[in-house]
C-alpha cells in the first residue's frame, strides 16, 4: 500500500500534503454537489444552480490542479456547508447508536443541524458574494 501511494504521488507530481489538500477539496466539493442536488429535489427553489456550478469547478480542478486556490475561494460556502453537515452527524451519531433517551436525541439533532440549516436558508445557492454579484 505504501509503495502504491508513493507511486501515485509521483505520478500526480505532488507531495503528500498537496495531494491531501486536492483530494479533500475534491471530495468535499463532490459531496456538496450531491447534497445540493438532493436539497434541490425536495425544495426546487433552493440550490437551483449549485450542483452544476460545483460540477464545473470539479471539472476545472481535475483538468488543472493549479486552480485549487481560486476554486477553494469560490466554493467556500459549499465546503463549509458539507463540513457542518459532517460535524453535526458526528456529534449526534453516538446518541443514536447508544441507548440515549429519544427526547435527548431529537433535541441534540435539531441543535446540531441548525447551523448548516441557517447557512442554507441564508444562502440558498451556497454561493460566495463574488458569485452572487458577478
Amino acid at each position: 500500500m505504501i509503495a502504491q501511494s508513493r507511486a501515485h504521488l509521483r505520478f500526480a507530481g505532488e507531495g503528500y500534503w498537496q495531494h491531501f489538500r486536492f483530494a479533500t477539496t475534491f471530495g468535499l466539493l463532490a459531496a456538496a454537489a450531491g447534497f445540493a442536488a438532493i436539497i434541490h429535489a425536495f425544495v426546487p427553489g433552493m440550490c437551483t444552480h449549485t450542483a452544476s456550478r460545483i460540477v464545473r469547478h470539479l471539472g476545472q480542478l481535475a483538468e488543472d490542479r493549479t486552480k485549487i486556490d481560486v476554486i477553494e475561494s469560490e466554493a467556500v460556502e459549499a465546503r463549509a456547508f458539507v463540513l457542518l453537515l459532517f460535524l453535526a452527524a458526528a456529534v449526534v451519531a453516538p446518541l443514536w447508536l447508544l441507548d440515549a433517551p429519544n427526547s435527548l436525541r431529537l433535541a441534540y439533532t435539531l441543535l446540531a443541524f441548525a447551523l448548516p440549516a441557517v447557512l442554507l436558508i441564508s444562502n440558498p445557492e451556497l454561493a460566495t458574494r463574488e458569485e452572487v454579484s458577478g
